[in-house]
């Protein structure tokens, strides 16, 4: 996409599809139904109070949700080796990143070993052992894997296995795991931001003796920390002002009578947001795509969400991606001021490339998809966790764009 001549979008993602026929030799095929279900809550469950606003009283407080067990399927894994690749990259600049890296001196001297390096006009493409790559120190491995995680050509590391949690433990919670299981998963963990992150699957997934095992660990890796938002609703609340916040996209009349309703007995109450929100994303929150819904295996991405945020039927044209950056450029502007319920949160690099849009909801809370793959549910999260998700070595630049179709009061 381009705006104002300067924002332009990379290629999309490598999709859940290609991961899969990148990861075929241990055949994992996970396929998760729309309807995600709820596990217990991996905190304390801890109410955060949210900063005042237009959008009223609102708090929140952190879920966990996992695909169902009966759609996960794992077939007898064998053995993969890591092929990791570096396109663009000469001998020196490979050589200059070893350099960097905090490497034990046997694992300087085999990442350094040329022999492992095949050379291409698009790059160079590397068979680290696997067992030096186990025994990578978090920090080694948050670094390789920040530079591997650049690039489509490296799925593992572009599109890991991510939660949002200060420890591993919130992570594993309530997963029925085996300790010998966890421990094998935790120790390859790496964080990025607020978020633990896990790309080694290939490599510890034989060793992992029973295929109820192997399920229960799919299952619980495919785990999203999201967000459960309520609004306070007063019997002197300001339900005009309420109104305008929630009811834009001309639902002023889904909206308000329902606000209303929620003071008639004057005391007030709390509502979850969910009832707030559109009809399409309100149907989406808290669910996995579904592998028989046209794009679930393909462009069912950040962008087809932002851009069918108000529609009451999903527009199809938005799994094209010369048709997202028509949509973005041409019926879209950016903003300065502060943004408002339904406006485009866009995530973009130094050189102006997009790597993901989501929708602002309220406070420091948004409505994303984080990535096209079914492993990826519609969840409302902070704007802070969401970066955490996007793999940059420089800053992001988060800039905001409004509907030109949608005015604002």
């Amino acid at each position: 996409m381009s705006t104002a001549g300067s924002t332009s979008f990379a290629s999309r993602t490598v999709l859940w599809l290609m991961g899969g026929m990148l990861v075929a030799t241990w055949a994992l095929l996970l396929y998760l139904l729309r309807s995600g279900t709820i596990t217990p809550p991996a905190t304390t469950g801890h109410v955060t109070q949210c900063e005042p606003g237009p959008w009223g009283e609102l708090s929140y407080s952190r879920i966990v949700i996992e695909p169902p067990e009966s759609v996960v399927f794992v077939a007898q894994p064998k053995a993969r080796a890591p092929v990791w690749h570096f396109p663009g990259y000469s001998p020196d600049q490979l050589a200059a990143l070893w350099a960097t890296v905090p490497l034990r001196e046997n694992e300087r001297a085999h990442f350094n070993d040329r022999s492992l390096w095949e050379h291409s006009p698009q790059g160079i493409r590397m068979r680290p052992n696997s067992d030096i790559v186990l025994a990578l120190s978090p920090e080694a491995r948050t670094q390789i894997y920040s530079v591997l995680a650049e690039f489509e050509e490296n799925p593992d590391q572009n599109d890991p296995f991510r939660f949002r949690a200060d420890v591993a433990s919130e992570w594993f919670a309530h997963s029925g795991l085996k300790p010998e299981t966890v421990e094998l998963v935790k120790r390859l963990l790496y964080r990025r931001g607020t978020s633990l992150l896990f790309s080694d699957l290939g490599l510890i997934l034989p060793q992992v003796p029973t295929l109820h095992e192997r399920t229960r660990l799919i299952k619980t890796l495919a785990r999203k920390s999201t967000l459960m938002v309520k609004l306070r609703i007063r019997a002197d609340s300001d339900i005009a002002a309420l109104d305008r916040y929630w009811g834009r996209g001309q639902r002023a009349k889904d909206i308000k009578p329902l606000l209303q309703s929620l003071v008639r007995e004057g005391n007030g109450t709390t509502i979850d947001i969910i009832h707030l929100l559109p009809r399409q994303p309100r149907s989406l929150l808290y669910t996995y795509p579904t592998p028989d819904e046209p794009g679930s295996r393909t462009y069912m991405d950040c962008h087809w969400s932002t851009l069918n945020f108000f529609n009451s039927v999903s527009d199809p044209r938005y799994m094209d991606i010369a048709e997202v950056n028509r949509a973005f450029s041409e019926d879209h502007h950016a903003i300065t001021t502060d943004p408002t319920f339904g406006d485009v949160v866009m995530f973009a690099k130094a050189d102006g490339t997009v790597i993901h849009s989501c929708i602002y909801i309220a406070d420091d809370i948004v409505y994303t998809k984080n990535g096209a793959s079914p492993n990826a549910p519609w969840i409302l999260m902070t704007l802070s966790d969401v970066v955490a998700f996007y793999p940059t070595t420089e800053p992001l630049d988060i800039q905001y764009y409004r509907a030109k179709a949608i005015p604002v009061d």
